[in-house]
């Protein structure tokens, strides 16, 4: 196998690749959300938001997995803990919403 696919472990992964991918997880959600105008959201908009910020966190386990084992694994959980917080704010407002309309 390692015929076919040479690996070089100067490129492996690492904790600074991982800080990288949820800043750009961070920045997306953020993107996200400040571009929502929830009032005027249609059912079908507000699904497809609820499946992007369940993306989002499917994304942020994998990049908290794959990097579990680094000693940075701190500094990674508290940066993913503001991704999640943000996307429970968004959250808690298309509730409301849902509930305010119904």
């Amino acid at each position: 196998m390692s015929n076919v696919v040479s690996f070089n472990p100067r490129t492996a992964p690492t904790v600074t690749m991982a800080m990288e991918r949820l800043r750009g997880i961070s920045a997306e959600v953020e993107t996200f959300v400040s571009r929502m105008q929830i009032e005027s959201l249609t059912p079908s908009e507000l699904a497809r938001i609820l499946r992007a910020f369940d993306t989002a966190n499917a994304c942020i386990r994998i990049v908290l997995s794959d990097f579990g084992k680094e000693p940075a694994i701190h500094q990674l959980i508290e940066q993913s803990h503001g991704i999640q917080v943000l996307i429970e704010v968004a959250r808690k407002r298309i509730d409301g919403l849902i509930v305010a309309s119904a």
